[in-house]
């Protein structure tokens, strides 16, 4: 098995993207992209769960504490 030769420059050379020829020129500008969209209910769902997971580990944790302590 043949390793590549990493002396040698790498080829690839970026070209800028073209308009596809079967496609009329366009003339217009094209439209604005919209902005970001809001996550914020993710957020909220996502601290909620973390919520309900950690009240429902606390009795599990303690019961583990007394069985390492007694």
């Amino acid at each position: 098995m043949r390793l590549p030769d990493l002396r040698k420059a790498n080829r690839y050379e970026h070209r800028r993207p073209h308009r596809p020829s079967h496609l009329p020129k366009r003339l217009t500008p094209p439209p604005e992209r919209e902005g970001a969209p809001d996550l914020s209910l993710f957020l909220y769902a996502g601290l909620g769960l973390a919520l309900i997971l950690v009240i429902l580990a606390i009795p599990y944790v303690i019961g583990y504490l007394f069985e390492i302590v007694f």
